[in-house]
């Protein structure tokens, strides 16, 4: 797998032109709140599909008073160098990301970069996994399926929308049953691949967990059990289809729908039946750590993928142990790492091979 050799940003977030060279092992950005770490990450992050690490609408990345953004990076995979380029472009008064290759925008050339560039994110909130909202764990778990399923966000895209369409339709005083039926099947289908994609990777990371709490000489074991009163192992199509019609006018009543994959939650537990989100602060960073190191080593290993780790704010509730996991996250597999912190003195730990910017002094 490749890496970035630098980024140029134009007009994206604060910045109006702005230029940085990489390393292709650990980054460190610092400086002051507000100086535009994060948005250099971010502009990392959109060269991946879909909206980048913050998910914020495109018109918001456009700095104040502009028309457009672009951000133009040089990646270098196996030492054939890509000229990548994202712009972003207004058509039918919305604004649309463009994507193009060595001035290339066919989407053979855009998915064949795609499945190179493999990203891992660690942002702010991922402190509260344990104890933050249902979707906020459904969306990690997801995140972390998308490392080597890169058709995963057609799958939730077509089952979000087709719930969508069923809530508009039940909604309506005339119901179009052959649609209605139609679009239950859709929503089954899709449902089925999405349960069996989060199975597969709860499995995933409880394994390689449970591995690093060993090496790491943690007595205490995490299991994952997925709440979903609708969810049965035997769960079929047909099952789904038939609920869904069950619930038809309770649905229209008070909108959405009542069952799926979209009403899972996924709760951790240490031996068994302690809550993780009863640990202290600090062990539950050393799981969260320890979980992006397993997804690294199983990306690693089985997909035969390097990711591309971009690390906002990650240095808060750092003990040594902690300290101990992101270095060895740093220096284990060779990884190119972007990190930001507001002090250089956070990093200190850190190998002097580091590469280290100073955002505020740019």
């Amino acid at each position: 797998m490749g890496y970035f050799k630098n980024i140029t940003l134009n007009n994206f977030r604060n910045f109006e032109n702005y230029s940085l060279n990489f390393s292709k092992e650990c980054n460190v950005f610092f400086g002051i709140n507000g100086c535009g770490k994060t948005n250099v990450l971010e502009g990392i992050s959109l060269f991946s599909k879909g909206k980048g690490l913050r998910k914020d609408r495109l018109n918001n990345l456009i700095k104040k008073n502009h028309k457009h953004f672009s951000i133009k990076s040089d990646f270098d995979n196996q030492n054939i160098i890509y000229n990548f380029l994202i712009k972003s472009e207004y058509r039918n008064d919305n604004v649309k990301k463009i994507f193009s290759v060595n001035e290339d925008r066919t989407k053979d050339i855009i998915d064949t970069i795609y499945n190179l560039t493999t990203f891992l994110y660690f942002l702010p909130e991922t402190e509260r996994l344990f104890l933050a909202s249902p979707n906020t764990r459904r969306n990690f778990i997801d995140q972390l399926i998308f490392t080597y399923n890169t058709k995963y966000n057609k799958t939730l895209n077509l089952y979000n929308k087709y719930l969508l369409e069923r809530s508009k339709l039940l909604k309506t005083n005339i119901l179009d049953e052959k649609w209605l039926s139609q679009l239950e099947k859709y929503i089954s289908l899709y449902a089925l691949e999405i349960y069996s994609f989060r199975e597969k990777q709860i499995g995933i990371l409880s394994e390689y967990l449970n591995k690093y709490l060993n090496y790491y000489n943690l007595n205490f074991k995490i299991s994952i059990k997925l709440n979903d009163s609708f969810f049965t192992k035997n769960i079929t199509e047909d099952l789904i289809v038939k609920e869904l019609k069950k619930n038809r006018n309770k649905d229209a009543l008070i909108g959405g729908c009542s069952v799926g994959p979209h009403k899972s939650d996924y709760i951790f537990y240490v031996n068994k039946d302690f809550l993780a989100s009863q640990l202290s602060t600090g062990q539950q960073k050393t799981l969260i750590l320890l979980a992006f190191l397993s997804q690294s080593k199983y990306l690693i290993d089985i997909e035969k993928r390097k990711p591309i780790l971009l690390f906002d704010e990650v240095c808060s509730h750092l003990d040594e142990l902690n300290r101990s996991i992101l270095l060895g996250l740093v220096e284990s597999f060779n990884l190119q790492i972007f990190m930001t912190g507001t002090s250089k003195d956070l990093f200190s730990f850190l190998s002097t091979n580091t590469n280290f910017c100073n955002i505020t002094e740019k």
